[in-house]
């Protein structure tokens, strides 16, 4: 390999690192905290699978010490219910989603 290319490779390598180690969890203490969280994650599932989901609702509530969102999302014409829960006060990366959706 060359001394450049392998320099560039070492650069992307580093930076790739460098922003993975550099993210920021978030801690989620109300419920309505964690909708953004649970659409965003769940448009993720589906971008990264090249699908533009759209129309995301959801509503929110807490019981006992557990935040929940009952969302939905609009996929390939069909509704998606989506699933998000945390313990209050969590970070984010704690989150849990389920998504209905068989082809995830």
């Amino acid at each position: 390999m060359e001394n450049s290319t392998r320099t560039s490779c070492a650069i992307l390598l580093l930076a790739a690192a460098f922003s993975v180690s550099s993210h920021e969890h978030h801690v989620i203490s109300q419920a309505s905290d964690l909708v953004p969280w649970c659409k965003s994650e769940a448009e993720a599932r589906y971008v990264a699978r090249n699908i533009t989901p759209y129309n995301w609702t959801a509503s929110y509530h807490e019981s006992s010490n557990i935040l929940y969102v009952d969302g939905k999302l609009r996929v390939h014409g069909d509704a998606v219910i989506v699933r998000c829960r945390i313990a209050s006060g969590a970070r984010d990366e704690h989150g849990i989603i389920e998504i209905d959706d068989s082809s995830l």
